[in-house]
């Protein structure tokens, strides 16, 4: 648990990464349209959005009136969706480990967007983490799942490159495959504010592509359906960036 609690402490924090920023602020209706079509969602069900985050897809799903319940680990984020509801309780929000959930037979849909799976250091925990989500759904319930495709980062991934944020914030990225039986990739921000010390943060990522992530959803007791390149609704095809992989309890 030491080695989760550094990334987790170190990089999911707003001075590094911040999932409400605006560019991502701007796409969430977009991606929710997309996920609401997926799992053909309807008002009153109960949708579990895990890693939520800031809330910024379970804020429009919520609006479609979706019962929306989301589960992230990192108690700022979570502070900062709550401060949206201004006396509202959905979405509902709570901190949790998503290696360890609670919930059995209780939601319509499970969501886990933007890469947000893969980052513990051991590979068996990604896999209760997809047992977790198994559980909290009820028979015939449906699992969406979104994540870089690895293979798009064997061809494309860059040792070093810069990006420029919104508010004028400069970022580092630095980039290292790790190859072999259990394929990831390393990253190291360092993020340069005019207001503040610069500050440097790095974490793991396993490397899934289709063929992996496809069988350990299998071995966590799912049934594979659709799968997409993007949360526009491409289709997935090599060279494609993303991998989104709608898949479904049994029963």
């Amino acid at each position: 648990m030491a080695k989760a609690t550094r990334w987790l402490k170190g990089f999911f924090r707003s001075e590094i990464f911040h999932p409400g920023e605006p560019e991502a602020l701007a796409q969430a209706p977009r991606e929710a349209a997309f996920v609401a079509r997926a799992l053909r969602l309807s008002r009153g069900q109960r949708v579990l959005d895990l890693c939520c985050g800031t809330g910024r897809h379970s804020f429009e799903l919520a609006r479609r009136g979706v019962s929306v319940t989301g589960v992230d680990a990192t108690p700022a984020y979570l502070a900062e969706a709550r401060a949206r509801l201004k006396g509202r309780n959905n979405p509902a929000f709570v901190l949790g480990d998503m290696r360890k959930l609670p919930f059995g037979e209780e939601f319509d849909a499970v969501i886990n967007l933007w890469t947000s799976f893969g980052y513990f250091e051991d590979p068996a925990d990604d896999l209760r983490a997809l047992k977790g989500a198994f559980r909290a759904l009820k028979p015939g319930g449906l699992f969406l799942i979104d994540l870089v495709d690895a293979d798009w980062n064997r061809r494309h991934a860059q040792a070093k490159s810069w990006f420029r944020r919104s508010d004028g914030t400069l970022v580092l990225e630095e980039l290292k495959l790790r190859e072999g039986r259990d394929p990831g990739l390393s990253n190291t921000w360092t993020v340069l504010a005019p207001d503040r010390a610069p500050e440097r943060a790095s974490f793991f990522v396993r490397g899934y592509d289709r063929p992996r992530l496809c069988s350990l959803l299998r071995r966590a007791g799912f049934r594979v359906g659709k799968v997409w390149g993007g949360l526009d609704g491409a289709a997935h095809r090599a060279g494609s960036r993303r991998l989104v992989v709608l898949a479904r309890r049994p029963g």
